[in-house]
């Protein structure tokens, strides 16, 4: 037990730090969160996970003009024997409401959608109850 107690006083500021690195990045969203809304902080970095068909020509691909959230990094495709997995790394940007919308598509056709609502800010949940 003693050894448990030196090493939470030895390595406590990277305990912290580490914690706080954790409960800053939501997520990661998928297909079931399709119409849902979140809420975050300003600063606050997110991920959205979404699964294609690994034998077909579709993919998902970001159609929403973002002002509110950025995409912080090229999109990862992970491939696995049954599926494609599609992750998408935001980052809130400033207070409001933000629709972040998807498509899963071949270029031409569109067989799926996926919507997330995004309130930054303690204020934008307020306002967002108004607008109903």
């Amino acid at each position: 037990m003693k050894y448990f107690y030196f090493f939470l006083k030895k390595f406590k500021p990277l305990l912290f730090i580490l914690a706080l690195t954790l409960v800053r990045c939501a997520g990661p969203y998928s297909y079931n969160d399709d119409g849902s809304t979140i809420e975050l902080s300003e600063d606050d970095s997110f991920q959205i996970e979404l699964q294609g068909d690994i034998k077909s020509d579709y993919y998902w691909q970001l159609v929403s003009e973002n002002t509110l959230v950025k995409l912080q990094k090229p999109v990862t495709i992970k491939t696995y024997s049954d599926k494609t997995l599609y992750t998408f790394y935001f980052k809130s940007l400033s207070y409001g409401e933000q629709k972040i919308e998807m498509i899963y598509t071949d270029g031409k056709d569109i067989v799926n959608t996926f919507q997330l609502n995004v309130i930054i800010g303690s204020m934008g949940l307020i306002t967002s109850e108004l607008k109903k």
